[in-house]
């Protein structure tokens, strides 16, 4: 089973205007100005010889911060419209790294109907504005629509009880407008570690591997259009226990973690079983830093061993259908290659702060979850954010 990606076109070009000096400096200084030239390049634009693009007029643009955060650390972000000329101009902006991200709509005639349709548009990219005064011109990655994604990833815990993490979740989401199937994929946990040598290795590491039932390939385990599958650590409600009033209810969980190996408790959900009789692990991950791989179950091998002893797992890459890798810091060094995850979701969470991290928008998947993935204030299992 392969799943295609169909792409949304759309280009931004950053435009940053700013100060006197290369480096950044010291302190935030908040003087600067950012402007954003949002431009059309899907089949249906018509460029402005005036302007020299085709602008997308009232598209929702938005740069967040990846290093400041506000009282509640969540990333300082700006938000605006473009304007007439596709332009949004954000002033007092911080010098620093940051994500510029814009979705608007056209409408289109349907050439079958006749009538006008609404076709969405997105577009992200990464900006350094600096204080010496500059033109950066960005284009952003096209956003694809993806059949079969990981939609959130729930790693932090609970706010105010330290050590507890049981209540973690893995979300899919099926973005297409038919039947995906869940038979035999697996789930693993990526190795924690920086290789020097993954961006040119045809396969990704993990340390534990879980599948789903069926066999790889098979239509017994359909995800519906649309629909949401909440894949828990332990599929119970983790918020009736005193204590934990703050934490999730995954007693509705479609799908739980199970380790038939050592004794780890059945709750009623289907299970995503352990693929590796000789892990003895539950499927938890890390707190601050990790890659949940999501990948099909027929072609994963056993890799090198460590100088501990333990044998890592290979996927293929082209067995790979989503992966997504967090970081609570993002100065961390990469764990997995950029050719699957460009970037980090969860930028800034905190342990056990009871926040989650979700994509910006249902099915786009740029392969850069600095861009696809926002913090969201509490999980959201089985539906969207607003």
């Amino acid at each position: 089973m392969r799943f295609s990606k169909s792409v949304l076109l759309l280009t931004i070009f950053l435009l940053a205007f700013t100060g006197c000096r290369k480096s950044l400096p010291t302190q935030k200084d908040g003087s600067l100005q950012v402007k954003i030239v949002v431009s059309d390049t899907s089949p249906f634009a018509t460029v402005e010889a005036a302007l020299g693009y085709a602008p997308l007029r009232g598209a929702t643009v938005s740069l967040t911060s990846r290093k400041y955060y506000d009282d509640n650390q969540n990333p300082v972000a700006f938000r605006m419209q473009s304007d007439s000329n596709g332009v949004a101009i954000f002033e007092n902006v911080d010098a620093g790294m940051y994500t510029v991200f814009t979705e608007g709509s056209v409408e289109v005639a349907d050439t079958i109907t006749g009538f006008n349709v609404q076709v969405e548009l997105a577009g992200a990219g990464e900006i350094e504005v600096l204080e010496l005064m500059q033109v950066d011109t960005v284009e952003a990655l096209a956003a694809s629509a993806s059949p079969l994604v990981i939609n959130e990833v729930y790693f932090t815990g609970p706010p105010n009880k330290a050590f507890y993490f049981y209540d973690q979740f893995i979300e899919l989401y099926n973005a297409s407008d038919e039947n995906v199937y869940l038979d035999g994929l697996i789930v693993g946990r990526g190795r924690p570690y920086h290789h020097p040598d993954m961006e040119t290795m045809d396969f990704v590491q993990a340390i534990y591997l879980y599948q789903f039932p069926g066999e790889p390939g098979g239509s017994e385990y359909a995800l519906l259009p649309g629909e949401f599958a909440v894949v828990a650590c332990d599929a119970i409600d983790h918020s009736s226990f005193p204590g934990l009033e703050q934490s999730v209810d995954l007693s509705n969980a479609d799908w739980e973690f199970y380790n038939p190996y050592r004794g780890d408790w059945d709750a009623p959900a289907p299970n995503v079983v352990n693929a590796v009789p000789e892990r003895s692990v539950d499927f938890y991950i890390s707190l601050a830093h990790n890659t949940v791989i999501l990948a099909e179950g027929d072609g994963w091998y056993f890799g090198e061993w460590s100088e501990s002893g333990y044998q890592y797992m290979h996927i293929p890459l082209d067995d790979v259908v989503d992966v997504v890798e967090y970081s609570s810091n993002p100065d961390k060094q990469k764990e997995v290659t950029t050719r699957v995850d460009a970037g980090f979701a969860g930028i800034g969470i905190a342990k056990y702060d009871g926040q989650s991290t979700e994509r910006r928008i249902l099915g786009s998947d740029t392969n850069n979850s600095s861009i696809d993935f926002v913090t969201i204030e509490k999980p959201t299992p089985g539906y969207q954010h607003e």
